[in-house]
């Protein structure tokens, strides 16, 4: 169960980063505070939700596609969580395509990132009270 929550935490965080990421880099991308964590969860959802299902179409039509179904996930999760969660505006073309991008690129490596954090402070912290 805790395994289960930090993965939740993880995806979460990771979401967070690429969105607020992408406000402070993208001209026509703002994220308003009022509403973030109903944007970052619905931004999350959607995407775990959508990237497997792009995935299996890529690999059974066009499997040369595969690898960019995660910046497709993130472009139809921005569009959605923009529609629901208010907090969210991306005006014109190049704000979305760059904000997708920089969304896609920086929730990739928070979440590959994140974890590998989580377990050297894990260890820090199982080594520090054993050296006392």
């Amino acid at each position: 169960m805790a395994r289960l929550a930090v993965m939740i935490g993880v995806y979460l965080g990771s979401a967070a980063l690429g969105l607020l990421a992408a406000a402070v880099a993208v001209d026509g991308f703002r994220v308003r505070v009022f509403g973030f964590v109903t944007t970052v969860v619905i931004y999350a959802i959607v995407q775990g939700l959508v990237t497997p299902w792009l995935s299996r179409v890529a690999a059974e039509r066009a499997r040369y596609l595969v690898g960019l179904t995660g910046l497709g996930a993130t472009v139809i999760a921005l569009v959605i969580a923009s529609w629901f969660g208010r907090a969210l505006w991306i005006s014109g073309l190049s704000a979305w395509a760059w904000g997708a991008l920089v969304v896609w690129i920086v929730s990739s490596i928070a979440a590959i990132a994140l974890p590998r954090l989580l377990v050297a402070l894990g260890v820090e912290a199982a080594r520090d009270p054993q050296e006392e």
